[in-house]
């Protein structure tokens, strides 16, 4: 039964890499750098602002620290798998525009090795890349009045960067634990560019289209230190991620009358990245917590330079609170969640950086007799502005995960 239950759970797995490495947002401001950042917290966390590193709970699976897969109870299995949907609005302030896109998101799996030790495995994304857009503009290429030439150029972009991981986590001392990620990241980005002349024949249009393919292996680091004052729990947690050269090839395939391919090579680096949190769990009614992350995009290589890119911090605070735990009325039980995050971009859009905060909400639904739930995430996030970046973008996020917790490491008294 435990080994079918595996062999089911690896091709589930497999299955699910496909469906996770797809494209899922429809922003502009995906055109620059690897893509829109994606949360690497899960659903449940994700509804407390993006928390993370100082969380530790046995009910959720927490890639963003791997210190806290210990957490977990020494029989159980644990596996979370989450989809969304994201409303996207654009404000240029001479247009709107309105659009939609949903995908599944990730998909993780923990249990632990022995009473000091536990494994997680999962796939989630790193980056996203989906934009299309079109500008339209009157050219003179003869300077004179009747040469007036109207030229269409349009903008597409699709893809992103995909991170499979497993991580391990270490009991150590008395209070204190740790953990390590090996993260492979694959995955394509492809950007086209299209200039045609939409009223002349003379004239012969030009496709490019720039892409880079990811096969690189990465590593971070998590520690957290968790102390009972009385019934309740400080946690305080931090993670290391390394700066790490990426194996990124690029391709640039010009088409005219022919078409020009450039192999070039060019260096990228993963950014050095250090993530710090703490939480406070009061009883078992409330949680709060704060993070603060920092990547040094900075120094990072990008095509071969440094500087490109500009260094990335994210702040973010949250809470959950639960009426009564093993209360009989229902709704005493589920899982009330609010939290909010704040950023800055590491790339620039019209000349300008921008800022990016969000304004996160869930809830959690148990299921009776079990530790599995049930958890809704709502999300209303801003990029942007029309002052600064000429776009103003706000979208709201739909997210659903299941958050699934079953007794695998039982012994059978009677067959």
């Amino acid at each position: 039964m435990f080994r079918t239950r595996i062999i089911n759970t690896i091709i589930f797995f497999a299955v699910t890499a496909v469906c996770v490495s797809q494209n899922n947002t429809l922003s502009p401001y995906s055109r620059y750098g690897y893509g829109e950042l994606q949360s690497q917290s899960f659903a449940a966390t994700q509804s407390m602002g993006g928390l993370g590193y100082g969380i530790r709970d046995k009910r959720h699976i927490n890639p963003m620290n791997p210190a806290s897969y210990t957490s977990i109870d020494s029989l159980t299995f644990m596996m979370d798998i989450g989809v969304s949907g994201v409303i996207d609005g654009l404000d240029t302030g001479d247009d709107q525009f309105t659009q939609f896109t949903g995908n599944l998101d990730y998909v993780a799996f923990q249990f632990p090795l022995w009473k000091f030790m536990a494994l997680s495995f999962g796939i989630l994304p790193y980056s996203s890349i989906g934009y299309d857009y079109t500008s339209t503009s009157t050219q003179d290429p003869y300077e004179e009045p009747d040469s007036l030439l109207s030229v269409k150029q349009s903008f597409y972009g699709t893809g992103g960067f995909t991170q499979v991981y497993l991580g391990i986590s270490f009991d150590i001392l008395n209070r204190v634990a740790i953990g390590i990620n090996g993260r492979y990241m694959f995955g394509n980005i492809k950007h086209i560019r299209q200039v045609t002349f939409p009223d002349e024949d003379l004239y012969v249009g030009t496709t490019q289209t720039a892409a880079l393919y990811s096969s690189s292996f990465l590593c971070d680091l998590g520690l957290q230190y968790h102390q009972p004052i009385g019934n309740d729990e400080l946690v305080i947690g931090g993670t290391y991620a390394f700066k790490l050269p990426m194996n990124i090839t690029s391709q640039i395939t010009t088409i005219t009358n022919t078409t020009v391919t450039d192999d070039a090579k060019y260096d990228f680096d993963y950014p050095q990245t250090i993530g710090v949190g703490a939480s406070y769990r009061i009883g078992e009614m409330i949680l709060v917590g704060a993070d603060y992350s920092w990547q040094n995009f900075k120094d990072a290589r990008y095509y071969g330079y440094t500087d490109t890119l500009a260094n990335r911090s994210k702040c973010a605070i949250g809470i959950e609170y639960v009426p009564k735990v093993n209360s009989k009325k229902y709704y005493e039980t589920m899982c009330y969640r609010l939290g909010a995050n704040y950023s800055n971009s590491y790339t620039k859009v019209n000349g300008a950086y921008y800022n990016e905060f969000a304004i996160t909400m869930g809830i959690g639904f148990p299921l009776f007799s079990s530790l599995t739930t049930l958890n809704l995430l709502l999300e209303y996030g801003q990029r942007g502005s029309i002052s600064t970046t000429k776009l103003l973008e706000q979208y709201f996020k739909i997210g659903l995960n299941v958050s699934l917790n079953e007794r695998w490491f039982v012994k059978r008294k009677f067959n």
